[in-house]
């Protein structure tokens, strides 16, 4: 049986994730982009350093087609550094601040990365790396002449190359192209429904595929993403009381953090939940007239998610029906 979302042609456009960002910069420059602690940067603030750093990057031969290594730990380094990638017009290879050296080593190998942007003192790991390792500060070189910017970059293009372990526990590299994710961010918050004013919690690594729905649905709308420290980020106690404090109205999760919570967060209007099995007491407790609930389903080779459920106390938890212009096969 095939089960298909509902027909929106219009979501499906030739365009790139920087593409995405570069729109809302323009739109809302002055609008909060990212928190981190007492750091603030604009959309336009953000804009600057990225595209500073994207000249350096093209530089050394990111373009479309080409992938670069990304090793930080999380905060507003890392994000600029990310979207500095995408508006290369490269893929970028993510990697959690924990991963071992050897294992980022091989992923870079086996993926043929031409570099890889790191700091913090992780580049002293990497020695014997088979590509260039890059510290963003290096990219940070004021330049008086004209900024580069990509070219030639297409929705085929790469986007970005997510690693698994793979049925063999060997790592698995899985690239998504441009035109996919662009995509399932547009599909996805058509459901959802993020909006400008609304402040995200961002807390899944960027070596994780949910980490799509805090940051880029984010950059999509214009919203603004408090990035939670890393202290925190599995704290079932002390992080409800940080939302609560910072104002957030999104937060994407996994069941079982949210199952942890030791308080409500009032705040809350929108959560969305995915990575595992929800739980019917989750529905039960987190999901209230003023608050929406959605169990989002799919595999990292489906560009994040595929299908889509609101969920309702004393309802069935269920997968739900196909994201816009998807479709799930049933055997």
């Amino acid at each position: 049986m095939i089960l298909r979302g509902a027909s929106r042609p219009d979501l499906l456009r030739q365009e790139v994730l920087a593409d995405l960002f570069e729109a809302s910069a323009a739109r809302a420059p002055e609008r909060t982009a990212l928190v981190y602690g007492p750091l603030e940067l604009s959309y336009r603030e953000l804009d600057e350093l990225a595209s500073l750093m994207a000249h350096h990057l093209i530089g050394r031969g990111a373009g479309p087609g080409r992938i670069v290594g990304l090793w930080l730990p999380r905060g507003i380094d890392l994000l600029v550094c990310q979207l500095a990638i995408a508006k290369s017009g490269a893929a970028w290879l993510p990697f959690d601040a924990d991963t071992p050296a050897g294992r980022v080593t091989t992923c870079l190998e086996d993926a043929g990365a031409i570099g890889i942007v790191t700091g913090h003192g992780l580049h002293t790991q990497l020695a014997g790396c088979p590509c260039p390792v890059w510290d963003r500060s290096e990219l940070l070189h004021k330049t008086h002449e004209p900024l580069a910017r990509r070219s030639g970059s297409s929705a085929q293009d790469p986007a970005y190359v997510i690693y698994t372990s793979g049925s063999t526990g060997k790592p698995k590299g899985v690239p998504v192209s441009q035109g996919a994710i662009c995509h399932f961010l547009r599909s996805e918050n058509e459901v959802l429904g993020v909006r400008a004013d609304d402040r995200v919690y961002q807390g899944f690594s960027v070596a994780f595929d949910m980490s799509f729905e805090e940051i880029w649905i984010s950059y999509l709308v214009g919203a603004t993403l408090w990035i939670a420290p890393r202290e925190i980020v599995a704290d079932p106690d002390a992080l409800p009381l940080a939302l609560q404090e910072h104002g957030i109205t999104v937060l994407h999760a996994v069941p079982t953090l949210l199952a942890l919570f030791g308080a409500d967060v009032p705040g809350l209007r929108l959560i969305n939940l995915g990575g595992e099995i929800c739980p019917q007491a989750v529905v039960e407790r987190w999901a209230t007239p003023a608050r929406r609930l959605f169990n989002t389903y799919g595999p990292t080779e489906a560009t994040v998610s595929a299908s889509l459920a609101e969920l309702h106390p004393g309802e069935a938890v269920t997968i739900g029906r196909p994201l816009p212009n998807y479709g799930l096969l049933v055997v």
